[in-house]
Formats: C-alpha cells, sequence, structure tokens
C-alpha cells in the first residue's frame, strides 16, 4: 500500500551520481538494513541488486531516457515490509519519492504512524529543490502580501496550477496568531506543497475583490490540487497541533492516491534494459514482448481502480468538509443562542440573532444597512418620542455595535465614478473591482454582483455632467437604499 508520494523539479546541479552518493550515504543510517547493504557505492554498472531475505536494495539505470530509479526495502520490528523508491528523471530535472507499507487489508487511508525516510527530508534541506514555475520547492513558508497577491489570486480564479498541492493559510482577523504553526507546517510539507500565507486580513479584503470573494479568510485554510480544492476551520475543540496533523494527512491520503510514472518505475525500466541485452529476432525476445503487453494491460486496469477510489474519496471527502464546516457554523449559532438566554435578565450585553437568506454582497453589509437603518430612523425622533423605550432600545443597539467601512467606501466610489457621464477603460475597471460585470450593447449595462435586481444602465454616447450626476445617484439609491 502506498502511504506517501510526492514529484517535484530539482537543481539542475542533482544527478544520479549525486542521487546514488546520498542514498547510499543515508541507507548507513536505517535501522534494520542489513550490514551487507552498508558502505556501498557506484560502480558505474547500469544496475546493482542486494538482497537478504525480504530485505533488498537495487537500482536500474536506463541510460537512453537518461533515468535512475533506486529501491529500498527494510523489514522493520513488526515484521512489516517498507518500501521507498527514489526515481530521478536527469535529462528533465525531476525527482518522484514514494513509500510504501506491505499491509494485509486495502485501504486508501493514509497511515498516521509512518514517517518520512530520512533522505526524503535531506533531499529538500540540502537546497536540491528546485523551481515549480514561480513557486520554489523549499521547506519554508511563503509570505502573501500586496506585491505578490497576484499568486495565490490566479490559484483560486484557476489560472495557472502548480505540481505540487498549494496550502494558503488566512489571517485571523482579530489579529492573533495563525490557526496552525506555519514555519512547522512547512518543514512537516516540504517536497509535498507549498505553503503560502496571508501576511495580514488586509491581504482577505483586496483578495475578496480579486476572486469574487472566494478566498479564504479569518483563519480558514484552503488546499487546492489541480482540478479542485477544500476548505477547514479549525474547531474549537482541536488543538492549533491537531488541526495541523489534519492538514498534512489531507495532503498525504490524497498524494498517496499517485504512483511513480509507468516508463520510469524499477520494473520498466529493468524489462527495457533486458530487452537491449537480447536479440530483437529470437523467440525469446517475442515473448518478453507478449508478457510486456500483458503487464500494460494489467497496469491499465490497475490504474483505472485508482482513479475510481480516488473519486470516491474525493466525493467523501467534500461531503465531509461540507458537514464539517455546517457543525460549525450551527455550533456558533447554538453558543449565540445560549449567551443570550443566559444575558437576558442581566446587565451585560446581549447578542441579537436574525434570520435572513440574502448574501452579503461585501463585508457585513446587511449589518451595515440594519445599522443605518436604525441611525436614520432615531435620527428624526422629537425630544419627546427620545424619551421612550423603543428610542432607548435602538439608540443601546447602535451604541454598541458597529461595522466594516467596505459598504461606504464603495459608496463613495461608485458616486466618484458614474458621476463623470462617459466612463472610460480604468472606470470600467474600477466598476468591476467593486463587484459589477459589464453587459454590452447599445447601452451598457453594470450588473451588481451578477444579481439581476440590480443593474444601471450607462449610456454609450457622451453625456453632460448632470446626467452623469443623476444616474450616480440612482445607482447608490439602487443599492443602498435610505443607508
Amino acid at each position: 500500500m502506498i502511504v506517501y508520494y510526492t514529484k517535484y523539479n530539482i537543481i539542475e546541479s542533482f544527478d544520479m551520481q549525486s542521487l546514488l552518493s546520498l542514498v547510499f550515504e543515508c541507507v548507513n543510517g536505517m535501522r534494520n538494513a542489513p550490514e551487507s547493504f552498508k558502505n556501498k557505492s557506484w560502480n558505474g554498472e547500469d544496475s546493482q541488486e542486494w538482497k537478504v531475505d525480504r530485505n533488498i536494495m537495487t537500482f536500474q539505470i536506463d541510460a537512453d531516457n537518461g533515468v535512475i530509479a533506486f529501491r529500498v526495502a527494510i523489514v522493520d520490528t513488526n515484521d512489516e515490509l517498507w518500501t521507498t523508491d527514489i526515481v530521478l528523471n536527469d535529462t528533465i530535472h525531476e525527482i518522484q519519492l514514494r513509500l510504501a507499507r506491505e499491509k494485509r487489508i486495502v485501504s486508501a487511508e493514509h497511515n498516521p504512524s509512518f514517517n518520512l525516510p530520512f533522505v526524503f527530508k535531506k533531499l529538500i534541506r540540502d537546497g536540491v529543490g528546485g523551481e515549480d514555475l514561480d513557486l520554489p520547492v523549499c521547506e519554508k513558508p511563503i509570505y502573501i502580501d500586496e506585491e505578490n497577491l497576484n499568486i495565490i489570486a490566479d490559484i483560486i480564479k484557476k489560472e495557472k496550477t502548480y505540481s505540487l498541492p498549494i496550502i494558503y493559510v488566512s489571517c485571523p482577523f482579530s489579529g492573533a496568531a495563525y490557526e496552525v504553526d506555519v514555519e512547522e507546517l512547512a518543514k512537516d510539507m516540504a517536497g509535498s506543497a507549498h505553503i503560502l500565507v496571508e501576511k495580514s486580513s488586509d491581504e482577505s479584503k483586496k483578495l475578496k475583490e480579486l476572486t469574487d470573494g472566494k478566498n479564504p479568510y479569518n483563519g480558514a485554510i484552503d488546499i487546492f490540487y489541480s482540478d479542485y480544492s477544500f476548505r477547514y476551520i479549525r474547531r474549537n475543540e482541536i488543538t492549533p497541533n491537531q488541526f495541523r496533523y489534519k492538514i498534512t494527512h489531507a495532503v498525504y491520503s490524497r498524494m498517496a492516491m499517485r504512483n511513480i510514472d509507468d516508463k520510469s518505475s524499477l520494473s520498466e525500466i529493468k524489462l527495457r534494459n533486458q530487452i537491449k541485452k537480447l536479440d530483437q529476432n529470437s523467440a525469446k525476445t517475442k515473448k518478453l514482448a507478449l508478457e510486456i503487453e500483458t503487464l500494460k494491460e494489467k497496469r491499465k486496469e490497475d490504474s483505472d481502480l485508482i482513479e475510481a477510489v480516488s473519486e470516491d474519496l474525493s466525493a467523501h471527502e467534500k461531503r465531509i468538509n461540507e458537514l464539517e464546516n455546517e457543525n460549525y457554523n450551527l455550533k456558533s449559532t447554538i453558543a449565540n443562542m445560549k449567551k443570550a438566554f443566559e444575558n437576558k435578565d442581566g446587565k451585560a450585553k446581549t447578542t441579537l440573532l436574525l434570520e435572513y437568506t440574502e448574501k452579503d454582497y461585501y463585508i457585513d453589509e446587511v449589518k451595515r444597512i440594519v445599522y443605518k437603518s436604525l441611525e436614520n430612523l432615531i435620527a428624526n425622533y422629537g425630544e419627546e418620542e427620545k424619551q421612550r423605550r423603543d428610542f432607548h432600545i435602538l439608540n443601546d443597539i447602535i451604541t454598541n455595535n458597529n461595522f466594516e467601512k467596505d459598504g461606504d467606501t464603495i459608496k463613495q466610489s461608485i458616486l466618484r465614478i458614474i458621476r463623470k457621464g462617459k466612463l472610460r477603460n480604468t472606470d470600467i475597471n474600477e466598476l468591476k473591482a467593486l463587484g459589477f460585470e459589464l453587459q454590452n450593447g447599445a447601452h451598457d449595462k453594470y450588473v451588481f454582483h451578477n444579481d439581476d435586481r440590480y443593474i444601471i444602465t450607462v449610456s454609450n454616447s457622451p453625456s453632460d455632467h448632470r446626467d452623469g450626476e443623476n444616474l450616480a445617484h440612482e445607482a447608490v439609491n439602487l443599492l443602498f437604499g435610505r443607508t
């Protein structure tokens, strides 16, 4: 059973000789490794093999394609066979690492008891990792700020994908520490995933505009694979370390569904080397060719099975995430309700829960509208009305609450842009950044957050300042009413 797999680019100076020197050195320090496996060196041969009972150490070199496959399989004290495979493609400067365990029951679950082989960690610590597009393969987190915000924005919008998974850790709004130790997480996932860390919650707001609100925020963590992503939120009952294990477990489990490329595997290289030594016209060669075709058909069946298991696992994992997030939100609601009941007869602040189905199109939109509406309402109260109970309650709510100012900023920006009348490309881009979608026609239409209830029509012909001023106020009234 495969319990770990990864593949990444390496520096050009790390070649076959470098790999063999490293692995032979690391085998010397392996527990339970037979003595005959130690103090070995490469003698220039295309293949070598050492075997003691179930323990084996071997490598095969495909000189024509610049590929070397190394394997060491060691029986541990529990009589379980652990197999470490390393494949280096010297032509494209790529390395593949796999760890497998002999297990009686077939399972797609990640094995929590395994430790990464020292040689896997040493590759990264020695600086062998190369570049994955514009991200280095290393054991350090990459902090995201305004200058490199486009990296994660492109990932969220699926405009760019990387060879390794991306783990994005958002910053809590409270300014508290991240939900996991990002430095330790980066060490855990070195060579398995890139760790991108939001430097401050200011990036959350900017990222929301760039990604139409699809970004993780307030401490949530997103894991991006090549074609899908998952979101994780730490529940109060689990520790940061337990949450870190949950994240690493998710990546290891997903990556364990992959395998070393067929053409680079130890068995394939061994077959190619054997064929080169045979007379191509011999009956033995023809028989071997038939056996190869049989093996390829069996491998295809195995690949189809792995793909089916992977899709099933993905569906279950998504459902688990949905249920956990629903559970998290439900617990938060119950906690607020409990607090409200406990404080009902006291003087402590009480939480008022209101249900609604409209979406927030910017941070605290619904809260802002309720707040502003109450503020406008009591502003018109006379002196006698200010002595009544309803004024005291509404004024108390206003005094003890606040909201994010995104709505006020958007309102002023809309007024500033649309009152110009004829809009330039820079104005159109600003409107898009505020959440508008452009529908071209005889008259350009701007739809707020793709909601057909909120459409602003702008003329394509030049307009005087008064027309632009009127249209700007109509747009603000449509989106913000009396607030």
